[in-house]
């Protein structure tokens, strides 16, 4: 009798184990359902100030906020002065990337997808901005077993007039089989240039 009692209660105890070690219903709630899409991000919303000023990332004034799908650059080191005197210093932006992620299952192979400039863009490229070579021609690739991968901003000090911004507006596209998400398929990336007064 003690051994039927001692097998019944391995049992019972074996059966809530294994089914503590199988997923809950709400963490497969969390996991994505939907089709594969591509999109852009900020991959700089988020960080320090501190950080952002370092990298040419403008956060002031309040205009130049960004946001999920935009970002204020610099291509020359400036100071700004805010209206109470406050001095604020930000490094040249060389090269800006705008990431570009996968959402879905990662491929075996690179994934090439195309995006484009649109014509309401007041940045011109050759004057305020070029992009890198593995750019140039409107793809961006994502490597075979990632997430992401980035388009190459190369902005062009003094492009444009002293104290002016010039926008990019990039539209992603992706490709025959990868649809870009409504939702981030577009970016925007401003170019200040700043005055000589700013630069000193």
């Amino acid at each position: 009798m003690r051994k039927i009692f001692r097998y019944a209660f391995l049992l019972i105890a074996g059966a809530f184990l294994l089914a503590g070690c199988l997923p809950e219903e709400g963490e497969e709630a969390l996991k994505y359902q939907g089709p594969s899409v591509v999109e852009f991000k900020n991959q700089t919303l988020g960080k320090l100030t501190s950080v952002l000023r370092r990298e040419g990332v403008l956060t002031v004034p309040a205009a130049n906020v960004q946001t999920d799908t935009s970002r204020f650059i610099t291509p020359t080191a400036y100071a700004h002065t805010s209206a109470a005197g406050t001095r604020t210093t930000f490094s040249a932006r060389a090269v800006d990337s705008v990431l570009v992620q996968l959402v879905g299952p990662q491929k075996s192979t690179e994934t090439v997808l195309n995006f484009e400039v649109l014509s309401t863009s007041t940045a011109v490229q050759g004057t305020d901005y070029t992009f890198d070579d593995s750019n140039a021609n409107g793809k961006v690739v994502i490597p075979a077993n990632k997430s992401q991968g980035y388009i190459l901003i190369r902005p062009i000090a003094g492009g444009s007039a002293p104290g002016s911004t010039r926008s990019i507006i990039l539209r992603l596209n992706g490709n025959e089989e990868l649809k870009a998400s409504p939702n981030y398929d577009t970016f925007y990336v401003s170019i200040y240039q700043p005055t000589a007064a700013q630069q000193q």
